[in-house]
């Protein structure tokens, strides 16, 4: 048997929240991977000491909790057990060898995922709405990764913890914890498609789909520069020992919803006003328009803001299809670049805040483009670039509404809420599609109370249709 139970079925108090009700390790069948290793390219070794990806899936389930241990518990083991034997990094280890070596993911027979499950008794319709929400209710939602261990002078980090919590005659929730390094969004999403397919069927597929079949072949990673080697002199310097999580704030969680509607009348107020500007993507409108708004609702609750300041916003994007040679979408771990753009405080503030910024977004997507066989080169600029400046002052995006995570389908019926919970450590914002149409855009955000209230106003008066 290829699932073994640390702990049977005890009950624990967990935050006076969550009880837990079995931890288990999952592991791919026995023999059908061997022992693998994946070395760290330039994608990869940017993240190292980066904090860890935390997402939560609500799916509607109304049963009680003997159906749930009964048997959704033993589907839910089995149908991962067979989704990581495609996706054996995720069981694996992140491993420093003796003497300074190389990191590198590592897999051998018998590595596992944990897989907590879990009963709370906060009431599931509250945390799958949209309005505002005590962070603290989803914390206990998410899983730590087991710690750090050495073994012949060898140290080994886990990367991924599963946690699976029951709301009794209510919902189940799908939480994840990710060290960032062994895997971007695309990854981890493939990944949890697949175990929702097999869960759903009740088997594996009898033949893999190429658009979720990983493909981990890292030769096709060219790094004619020893980019990674430059990330890895710069990473090393700090003993690795392990992400330590920062405590859970006292914000409040909001998702905002930009309608189809919304975007498109956004969009022609920018090509009215920046007729030149080449790249009005919906992405572009909503993340100029979300940090147009965030930067007003600093100053609207009395924070202290020097015109002078320096505003940042730093966004991703993928770019399998622009390597030389390019790589398969399907590509397993890291391969994103980040962009930084830059105004003044007061540039974003004023009225036409929002057209600011979405000359910067959408010029630097542009020309990022129009380079895309620069893409190696600009990335370990990128990263310096980004580590000089002011975090503080300084929006994320994690997420993508190209993920379509809506559709993913556990046979627990259609998703009912996804939320990136890493947002409350990095004051970033998450992106979806919409749960009811997919050129929606969910925005997700975690403030303080009072300035959650005022980016809720301005966010609503700057949607509001002149008759």
């Amino acid at each position: 048997m290829w699932i073994s139970l640390a702990l049977d079925c005890y009950m624990a108090s967990y935050d006076d929240m969550v009880n837990v009700l079995e931890e288990s390790r999952v592991s791919p069948p026995p023999s059908t991977i061997g022992e693998k290793s994946l070395p760290l390219t330039l994608f990869d070794m940017a993240w190292l000491h980066f904090h860890h990806v935390q997402s939560l899936f609500f799916y509607k389930f109304p049963q009680p909790n003997p159906h749930f241990v009964e048997i959704t518990i033993p589907s839910l083991k089995h149908s991962l057990s067979l989704a990581l034997k495609h996706f054996y990094p995720f069981a694996g280890n992140l491993l420093f060898p003796p003497n300074l070596g190389k990191p590198e993911i590592h897999y051998e027979d018998g590595d596992s995922v944990l897989l907590i499950f879990a009963e709370s008794k906060t009431d599931f319709d509250y945390l799958i709405k949209n309005h505002q929400r005590k962070v603290s209710h989803f914390h206990p939602l998410i899983p730590q990764l087991p710690p750090v261990c050495e073994k012949r002078d060898t140290l080994l980090a886990p990367v991924f913890a599963i946690q699976v919590t029951l709301f009794p005659n209510s919902g189940i929730s799908f939480g994840f914890t990710m060290d960032h390094v062994v895997a971007d969004g695309n990854s981890l999403i493939r990944f949890v498609r697949l175990w929702a397919t097999i869960h759903k069927l009740q088997r594996a597929p009898s033949i893999l789909d190429d658009a979720i079949r990983p493909f981990y072949d890292r030769t096709m990673v060219n790094d004619p520069n020893n980019i990674a080697s430059n990330f890895w002199q710069h990473r090393q310097k700090t003993k690795f020992k392990g992400y330590q999580p920062s405590p859970p704030t006292n914000n409040i969680l909001a998702t905002f919803l930009l309608s189809e509607a919304d975007i498109q009348r956004l969009k022609n107020k920018v090509l009215v006003q920046c007729p030149t500007l080449l790249h009005v993507s919906s992405f572009t409108i909503t993340c100029s328009y979300t940090w147009a708004c965030m930067i007003r609702a600093r100053a609207w609750v009395g924070e202290e803001v020097n015109e002078n300041e320096l505003e940042h916003f730093i966004f991703l994007a993928d770019c399998r299809a622009y390597l030389d040679p390019p790589l398969p979408e399907n590509y397993f771990g890291n391969c994103v670049v980040p962009f930084l753009v830059t105004a003044k405080s007061m540039q974003l503030i004023d009225e036409g805040g929002f057209i600011v910024a979405a000359n910067l977004i959408g010029g630097a997507i542009h020309e990022k483009i129009g380079r895309k066989k620069e893409v190696c080169e600009s990335l370990e600029r990128e990263w310096r670039n980004i580590s000089s400046i002011n975090l503080e002052r300084a929006v994320g995006v994690a997420g993508s509404p190209r993920f379509a995570v809506y559709d993913i389908d556990f046979g627990l019926g259609q998703l009912q809420k996804r939320e990136v919970m890493s947002i409350d450590e990095t004051g970033s914002i998450s992106l979806n599609e919409g749960k009811d149409n997919k050129r929606h855009i969910e925005v997700g955000l975690s403030f303080p109370k009072i300035k959650m209230d005022a980016f809720a106003s301005i966010f609503a008066n700057g949607l509001i249709v002149d008759d």
